[in-house]
Formats: C-alpha cells, structure tokens, sequence
C-alpha cells in the first residue's frame, strides 16, 4: 500500500527542485552551514498593496491593538522562559521529556501527542507563516516604516523542505522609528498567531460536539494498540493493529464491552478472542489490579472511526470531518506553540530584538545592552542545542544519512 505522506513529501521536493531550477536567476541563497544548512529566499510584491489598505483603513485599532501586542509579548516572553528553563531542568535531571520538538510530519511533536500528517503539516505552515509575516507588514505600514520586498522561503537540511513566508520592512527606517513602534513590528507577529490559535479553538469548540456526536453515532471497530511484551494476546500472535470483535462468545462493539466479558473470567482460565485475522484460544493471567479476574496482556484500545484516527473510519464524510477536526487541533497547537517560541529572547527571533529594546530602555547603554543581549543568546542556544540534537538526529539527521547510503 503506498504511504500517502511520503508519496506527498516525495512531489514536494520534485516541485521545488522544478521551480528553483526554473527562477535560479531570481531566487537568493542564504548560507547557513551549506550545503547541510541553507535558506532559499524567493522576493516577491505579494501582499503589499493589503498591507497598506489595512493600515489605512483601521488605524485606531490597530493603535489600540499595537499596545495590547507589545503587552503580550513581553509577558509571552516571561512565559516561554520560565518554561523553557524548568522542561530543560526536568529534561536533564528528573528523566522527563523534552519540552521542545520538531514541527515536522511523522514526528513525535510531544508526548501524548498525535502524530502530524504531511498534509496537515503543510497547511497549517502555509497559515502560520501567511499571518505571521502579514501582520509584521501591516503594522509597519501603520508605522510609515516601508516594505521592500515580501516573499516565501524554503529552509533546506540537505533538501529544502520547510515553507516560510517573510515581509522585508526597509531596516533603516525601522532602526530610526520610536522604540514603541519598532515593537508593535516586532510584537505582531506572535500576537496574530494567538489570535488566530484562539479563533481556531473558539471552532473547534463549537465543531467538537456535533462531531463528538456523530462519531460516537458510528458503528466503530475497536483496534487494538498497546500489548504486554509476553503477554497472553501476545503469545498467540495477536498483534498491535489488529481488531477486537468478540471474547469468549461476547461481541466486542465498545470498552465496556471488554469488562463485561473479562468480568466473568478467571485466571488461568482458557477463553475464545476472535480478531478481524481469526480465532484464537489465549490462556489469562492474572489482572494486575484484581488477581481474581482473568488479563489478556491489552493496556490500550482505540475506536477506528475518531477524530483522532480518522484514518480507520469505513465512510468518506466520517473520514472528512475527521481530517477536519484533526487540521483545526493542528492549526491551534501550532499557532500557539510557535508564536509563543517566537518570543524567546533569541537573536534570530522577534523576541530577541524585543529584548534588547527592553535592555536599552533600562540601561541607558547600548553597550551593556549588547553583552546582557550576547549572554542571553549563548545561554539559549545551549539549552536548545541540549534539548534539540537528540530529536534532531533521531528523526531527521539518521534518516536522511540512511536514505543517502
């Protein structure tokens, strides 16, 4: 069966070579650590002429909204911080999970998490980087400060294979304007980005229930998902994947279903599992929590029709409003996250800019705030650099080195 995220991965990269081939006259190489790290700038007049309408149109609001920006930011900062700082305390000392991951499709973003597809992915980089550099421009545009250019990127780790999007404001008119509109710039970004996290979620709370409703509606195959290594289901080759339909003669259409049946069971006692791959006799064990119960070795069953793994459902409109549910949980989680990871006080960020203005404001010396500023880059970038390589060489580095070799 073809993989579907990797067949589209596949003609991403097949289109990007095609168009950076067809317009090399015009694209811009940034070299990072070339060729393993580069950035593909394409520089375009997309856009603009929206910015100014807006700027224009709104400017009261948008006034209004600019302090409320700058106010976000800078607590967002504080926040980001703060929990940077203790995941990499708990990643490095307590054995917990790393509190940063990769935005990328087929890999574990966080824990608990679902995985992301390539098509949600996609879609939710477009809108994010769409609004998130739309806002910068309009906000400089109510500033007077001027956009040169606005365009897309391409970030390449040996193929280039994450979409950007950037407005260029001219630097020296933002270098020159009062300290209070460089930060409304610089700010709006990140504050569109929870607005648009926090419409989304206003959606998804409206669209979840109906949904929830009719999922629940389904008839629905339970699958079976997390099994004891050596366990009673285990030895009798009953695999991860496979569907639950009936124990010891009782038909299996929902969790309770399985206490029912197990209820009635001993230890040791030989029952009847059938599976949508055949019958199996399977001997219990005793159950971890009631030893006067029989345990099949079963830690963890999910419904094939949910939101969340729309993939199984039998139908097409289950398998749409799934895709939807999951694209909207996608655009939040993301919105949110990447938003907030903007303002850390980082030179390539918008919060590391925001935070040398703020070192300015207080010190009064541009070059006290260039040494606090330094530090505090050296500082994150050790702590991400801990918190990232593993991820970084486990999900995409080795891979990438495999599929060359």
């Amino acid at each position: 069966m073809i993989d579907v995220d990797i067949l589209l991965f596949g003609l991403l990269v097949l289109f990007l070579a095609i168009f950076i081939f067809r317009t090399r006259k015009k694209i811009e190489l940034q070299k990072i650590a070339y060729p393993i790290l580069y950035m593909i700038i394409y520089r375009t007049k997309l856009g603009l002429g929206k910015m100014d309408a807006l700027a224009n149109r709104f400017p009261k609001t948008l006034k209004v909204l600019s302090y409320i920006s700058i106010t976000i930011g800078y607590l967002g900062m504080l926040a980001i911080l703060f929990l940077l700082v203790k995941g990499a305390y708990q990643f490095l000392f307590l054995n917990m999970p790393s509190p940063v991951g990769l935005v990328l499709p087929r890999v574990e973003i966080a824990e608990g998490l679902p995985t992301l597809s390539f098509m949600h992915w996609v879609i939710a980089i477009i809108i994010l980087a769409s609004v998130h550099e739309f806002s910068h421009g309009v906000f400089a545009r109510l500033n007077k400060i001027k956009i040169k250019s606005s365009g897309f990127a391409f970030l390449g780790i040996l193929l280039p294979v994450l979409p950007a999007a950037f407005v260029e404001p001219d630097e020296k008119q933002m270098k020159k304007a009062p300290k209070k509109a460089q930060l409304s710039v610089l700010s709006a970004g990140s504050f569109a980005n929870f607005i648009t996290a926090f419409v989304v979620f206003l959606i998804m709370i409206m669209v979840a229930v109906p949904i929830g409703t009719y999922f629940a509606g389904q008839p629905n195959d339970l699958v079976i998902k997390n099994l004891d290594e050596g366990g009673p289901l285990k030895n009798v080759g009953i695999e991860e994947g496979d569907k639950l339909v009936m124990i010891n003669g009782h038909e299996i259409s929902n969790t309770g279903d399985i206490f029912v049946a197990l209820d009635e069971t001993m230890p040791h006692q030989t029952i009847e599992i059938v599976t949508d791959k055949g019958s199996y006799p399977v001997t219990l064990t005793e159950h971890p929590e009631n030893n006067a119960i029989g345990y099949m070795g079963l830690r963890e069953i999910e419904l094939s029709c949910s939101p969340q793994s729309y993939e199984g459902c039998s139908n097409i409109k289950s398998k749409s409003l799934g895709w939807i549910f999951m694209l909207l949980y996608w655009l939040f989680i993301i919105n949110l996250g990447v938003g907030l990871f903007n303002l850390l006080p980082l030179g390539i960020l918008d919060g590391g800019k925001m935070f040398y203005l703020a070192a300015f404001h207080f010190t009064k010396s541009e070059t006290i705030s260039k040494r606090i500023y330094k530090y505090m880059n050296i500082f994150l970038l050790l702590i991400l650099l801990i918190l990232i390589l593993p991820q970084l060489y486990n999900s995409l580095i080795a891979p990438l080195i495999a599929l060359i070799i």
